[in-house]
C-alpha cells in the first residue's frame, strides 16, 4: 500500500498549476492529479484544481460527452503547453 503525507491547508492554484499541468502532459485521471499534488482527494480539492484548469482550459477532459464519468483522463492542452513555454 502506498504511503503519501497530504497538505491539509489550501494551496493556491497559481502554486500548483506547473506541477499539475508538467503531470498532465500525460493523461492522468482526477485521483492521480490531487494525490500528485498531495491534497485529499475529494471533490471540494477537484473543484478547487482540476476543474479550474479545465475551465480556464489548461486541461482537458478526454471524455467531452459524458463529462461526470469516473473514467475521465486529463492532457494538457496547447494554452497549457504555452504556458509552460513561457514560465521556463
Amino acid at each position: 500500500m502506498k504511503t503519501m503525507q497530504l497538505t491539509t491547508g489550501i494551496l493556491a492554484l497559481e502554486d500548483v498549476k506547473k506541477d499539475v499541468l508538467e503531470f498532465c502532459q500525460e493523461p492522468h485521471g482526477r485521483e492521480d492529479i490531487l494525490e500528485h499534488i498531495q491534497v485529499l482527494v475529494n471533490s471540494e480539492n477537484y473543484n478547487r484544481y482540476v476543474a479550474s484548469l479545465v475551465k480556464q482550459r489548461f486541461i482537458k477532459s478526454d471524455f467531452m460527452r459524458n463529462r461526470n464519468s469516473a473514467k475521465q483522463k486529463y492532457v494538457i492542452t496547447q494554452k497549457g503547453l504555452n504556458y509552460l513555454k513561457a514560465i521556463d
